[in-house]
């Protein structure tokens, strides 16, 4: 009898301990983590993982998937949350999903919205949202859901792609009351963030492995001048001491916390010159100089090689598995580097020291290919002419001459590509013609974010073959300005750069071109100019030659870097040139200089020139550049270069049910044009994750009204800066405030481990 009623006290403590808490979360059941009522949210391997905010308070998880993507939110909150897509970062034609946890039942609300400005999102006539399962504990409220990339919602759905996406948040400590038929209580937190969300896995483990070595690379303590809005400031490295060839294999950046705002991107350049240990040696320990000044020695014009481009938003990035970065000469890389840093001080803030730079992943474990870095686009020139008050496009060639003479026979298999361009910027992409047709464009973002320029990892690796032609496209919104803008160095200028990462590694390093500047004058009206031949010239890039280093005047300009850091600073416009371009010709604007004339707002208001001046940038004649490692000129190319003619290829829109059901591509010889389902990335589901719902909570027949997000969001640190990231699908208390945390601590013990606890008690005093 004693056993039976031992037998009746187990069972009956283990009920009173596991009804205790109706809201704790088991971390033990064999079906993942359990919520409320014992809703079952399996475990996932998620892709990415985003914090949204700076405290890890909103954090993000999501995998890609062919025809969809799987979104998980973990909020520190036990009210409601929203995620949202946003066109341009507010609530302006959002796109929002809104979700809570009824606090009585656990019930789990989801519902698909929109934002047609700063009022109450509506509710989408159709649901494109379906729910997988949630949960909230003590501090936490969790929710995951899928939602199609192409919905047939086009007027109130954001229809998501492989372009950037601004992402908007919102939070708040509140459920609505009741099933959500009347208002939202206020969010208290909300945000935005750019982030590309259909990106392959990030392979950044691979920088942690046992024969990995780590390189850091960092800013002399360079003092930012307080009367300059930008400076570019160089300084070489010399690579470490290696007896055997080693690969790169992946980098991060690191950045002073405090001064996140000033360091706009950082490039690394490889230096390739005969002689390069008599010339550069002595550079090495050195401070630095300003970039492309006259205080910049000649011998640093031979760092054109790109091994690293980071700017701002972007975390880093891991190479593939088959290709490394060669280190040292003697391996078929360089051993003099120089690190060109861009910093942006608009408010001209004094006393900013910067100490930022890279952490280089280096092995000895070779990959199986050596890779390089090519960089095409429109040159950095004044010739790149904004016009104030519209959108405008430019590009930049690299021509079938240039692919023909720098890339080997089989060609280069690109693996990444980071896309630049400064504030103005709107979309960015490659178009690449192979035997006058136009082939798939796989490089694009239609909707570029200066803040946010990560590193575009492309699971469809493109090949580029000896013989095609690139055209780089940049659009820019200059709506808002009321005068020209000019291509330069300074974040208010512009810039139209990509900078592709490939293998296996080729002798090829620039591809650019700019408007033929007479050309440009010639649009404008502009028929004679003093010294019209010098003028000319100036925009000429000879590239590099030992001839222009005076070894004399290069230890002059190294006792100088030993004095200061910044010592001498200028600002460089690269628009001045304009002001010594003199008209004679016609008589009306004689003796105006051109910067001048396009100073001029009556300038910009002759309709007529404006597209007169598109057309010719498009398909006027450009000056094409073509130069190997080290700056050298590639001899026996064309002085000119047009738009090439080709067939288009059209892409066909997918449909909105089945994205993968695409019409076929047809490329018919005799037709003059050839189409082809637009391109998307191919991704499998991760292996182990759920093909369907598991344990829907809900058919999302109860929605809330959310109150508008305000204009101005909470701006937030990189990823790189911020607190540890979490393990998957766990709730970091660590990172919340003491009086918010308590989730971790008021888990339940299941009733199986209560039940044995006793019996051995039983067993020992019995």
């Amino acid at each position: 009898s004693s056993m039976w009623l031992w037998w009746w006290w187990s069972w009956w403590i283990a009920a009173l301990v596991t009804g205790s808490s109706s809201n704790s979360i088991s971390s033990v059941s064999p079906y993942g983590l359990l919520g409320p009522q014992g809703v079952v949210l399996p475990p996932k391997d998620f892709v990415h993982r985003a914090q949204l905010d700076q405290y890890g308070a909103y954090v993000m998880l999501w995998t890609p998937r062919e025809e969809d993507i799987i979104i998980e939110v973990q909020v520190s909150t036990r009210g409601y949350v929203g995620l949202g897509w946003s066109p341009h970062g507010g609530m302006k034609n959002a796109d929002i999903a809104l979700a809570w946890v009824n606090d009585d039942d656990g019930k789990v609300h989801l519902n698909d919205r929109h934002a047609s400005g700063e009022r109450t999102p509506a509710i989408d006539a159709s649901q494109d949202l379906r729910l997988i399962g949630g949960y909230q504990n003590n501090t936490h409220t969790v929710i995951r859901w899928a939602r199609p990339w192409t919905t047939c919602d086009d007027q109130q759905d954001f229809q998501l792609t492989g372009d950037t996406v601004r992402v908007i948040w919102a939070y708040d400590e509140e459920d609505p009351s009741g099933d959500g038929e009347g208002a939202l209580p206020r969010h208290a937190h909300r945000g935005t963030r750019s982030l590309y969300l259909r990106e392959p896995r990030p392979t950044t483990a691979l920088l942690r492995g046992a024969n990995v070595v780590n390189w850091d690379i960092r800013s002399p303590k360079v003092a930012l001048p307080g009367d300059m809005h930008t400076l570019y400031w160089c300084k070489l490295y010399k690579i470490p001491d290696i007896d055997r060839k080693h690969h790169v294999i992946g980098y991060e950046p690191i950045i002073d916390v405090s001064n996140i705002q000033y360091v706009h991107h950082m490039i690394l350049y490889e230096c390739h010159l005969k002689d390069s240990h008599l010339h550069l040696e002595k550079f090495a320990q050195a401070k630095g100089s300003q970039c492309y000044g006259g205080n910049m020695p000649p011998s640093w014009y031979a760092c054109n090689t790109p091994l690293i481009a980071w700017a701002v938003g972007s975390e880093g990035e891991s190479y593939p598995s088959q290709a490394g970065f060669p280190l040292g000469e003697d391996f078929g890389g360089a051993t003099y580097f120089m690190l060109e840093i861009h910093y942006n001080n608009p408010n001209y803030r004094k006393g900013v020291v910067d100490s930022s730079g890279l952490r280089i992943f280096h092995t000895d474990q070779l990959r199986e290919h050596d890779a390089a870095v090519m960089t095409m686009g429109h040159s950095v020139v004044p010739a790149h002419i904004i016009p104030p008050g519209r959108k405008w496009t430019t590009v930049g060639h690299c021509t079938a001459d240039c692919t023909e003479k720098g890339l080997p026979e089989e060609g280069v298999k690109v693996f990444s590509a980071v896309l630049h361009a400064h504030l103005l910027g709107s979309s960015i992409g490659v178009r690449q013609i192979r035997n006058g047709r136009e082939m798939p464009q796989i490089i694009k973002d239609s909707t570029y974010d200066f803040n946010y320029q990560q590193t575009r990892v492309l699971e469809d690796q493109l090949t580029i073959l000896p013989g095609d032609f690139l055209v780089t496209e940049c659009t820019y919104d200059a709506s808002r300005r009321t005068h020209p803008t000019f291509g330069g160095f300074a974040s208010t200028e512009e810039m139209c750069l990509v900078f592709l990462a490939y293998y296996p590694r080729a002798n090829l390093s620039e591809c650019f071109s700019y408007p033929d500047i007479s050309m440009l004058l010639d649009t404008f009206g502009i028929q004679k100019v003093y010294n019209n031949d010098k003028i000319i010239g100036m925009f000429q890039d000879t590239g590099f030659s030992d001839d222009y280093i005076n070894s004399e005047w290069e230890e002059k300009l190294l006792k100088q870097m030993d004095q200061s850091v910044t010592v001498n600073a200028t600002d460089i416009s690269l628009s001045a040139f304009h002001t010594k371009v003199i008209v004679v010709e016609p008589k009306d604007m004689y003796n105006q200089s051109f910067y001048s004339i396009l100073q001029n707002t009556e300038t910009w208001q002759d309709e007529q020139l404006l597209q007169n001046l598109q057309m010719n940038i498009m398909e006027g004649p450009h000056v094409p550049t073509c130069q190997f490692h080290g700056r050298l000129e590639v001899d026996g190319l064309a002085q000119r270069t047009r738009y090439p003619n080709y067939i288009a290829l059209k892409s066909l829109q997918q449909d909105c049910i089945s994205p993968s059901d695409s019409i076929e591509a047809v490329q018919s010889p005799e037709s003059e044009a050839y189409t082809t389902p637009s391109p998307t990335r191919t991704l499998s589901p991760t292996p182990g994750s759920p093909e369907s719902p598991v344990n829907e909570v809900n058919e999302n027949k109860d929605f809330a009204e959310l109150n508008e997000v305000p204009k101005t969001p909470t701006p937030t640190l990189p990823p790189h800066l911020q607190n540890k990231p979490l393990e998957e699908n766990k709730i970091d208390t660590e990172s919340l405030a003491h009086t918010q945390r308590g989730g971790s601590q008021n888990v339940q013990m299941p009733t199986t481990m209560i039940i044995v606890y006793t019996w051995l008690f039983i067993l020992f005093f019995y």
